[in-house]
């Protein structure tokens, strides 16, 4: 099963607003991007804590409730940044 596989089963499985949320990210690559591009150092993310991390997505104007669509906790988006950054 892929990616794009796991994705349409989590939006299933939402449903509704949720689920749409969720695509309109195209998943943690697309979320991954939309932080890099909103002026936030990637590199300096897989070095923070995740209460850090949390903090600055919050200045920064990000809903944190995205990341519960795609079943995420703070503690793995930084670890797919790592991944991401190829670290």
């Amino acid at each position: 099963m892929g990616f794009g596989d796991l994705v349409n089963k989590a939006k299933e499985a939402l449903g509704g607003k949720a689920a749409e949320a969720a695509e309109s990210f195209g998943g943690t690559d697309e979320l991954i991007s939309k932080i890099s591009e909103s002026g936030i150092d990637l590199s300096a993310l897989t070095e923070m804590d995740a209460e850090s991390v949390t903090s600055l997505l919050e200045e920064y104007g990000f809903d944190l409730s995205m990341l519960e669509n795609f079943g995420l906790s703070v503690e793995d988006l930084i670890e797919k940044v790592k991944e991401y950054l190829g670290q």
